[in-house]
């Protein structure tokens, strides 16, 4: 018989708003650790700089990846492993930027597979080779991912906030104020 666990939507936004700051830091990893091997032999400094954000977004990545782990027994197991949840609005984010990346990851694979290795393509992308091109597409849709979850969930807490202010000021005016 299995378990019903009692999800706060709070809790389900907590957890998805880190998802999000995981995807983002991995795409700053893919992105950066590409930019590091196209600049080998230039400037030292570039070097170090592009070395030290690998390095902290793969730190950073850890320590998101803990905390992550934390909301295990506060999240329903579908929800930790398929980021499907109770929460409507959030819920809304995730599958949302799910198909996103899903869209791109789809995309990209075509093109990679049906011209990964013509001549015009060897050409296009003549810094960059094919493993380049797909840490590249990889990169994109985590950042997409990231990116998504982010915004929409920081548009929601601008929506809530607005409309907090909203009631406050009706009720300083006197005005009743209806819950819907």
């Amino acid at each position: 018989m299995a378990r019903s666990i009692a999800v706060l939507p709070e809790t389900e936004h907590q957890y998805l708003t880190i998802t999000g700051k995981i995807s983002v830091v991995l795409a700053v990893f893919l992105f950066g650790q590409l930019c590091s091997e196209i600049v080998t032999g230039t400037d030292l400094v570039v070097n170090l700089i592009l070395d030290l954000t690998i390095f902290v977004s793969v730190i950073y990545c850890i320590v998101l990846s803990v905390k992550s782990m934390k909301f295990a027994k506060h999240i329903t197991r579908m929800g930790y492993w398929t980021l499907k949840f109770n929460d409507e609005y959030v819920d809304h984010v995730s599958s949302a930027s799910l198909r996103a990346t899903c869209h791109i990851m789809v995309v990209g694979a075509i093109f990679l597979a049906y011209s990964g290795d013509n001549r015009w393509f060897v050409e296009l992308i003549a810094p960059f080779g094919l493993r380049d091109a797909i840490q590249m597409l990889l990169g994109l849709a985590v950042a997409t991912h990231g990116a998504l979850i982010l915004w929409n969930l920081r548009e929601e807490e601008h929506r809530e906030e607005d409309n907090f202010d909203e009631e406050l000021g009706n009720k300083k005016r006197g005005e009743e104020v209806i819950d819907e």
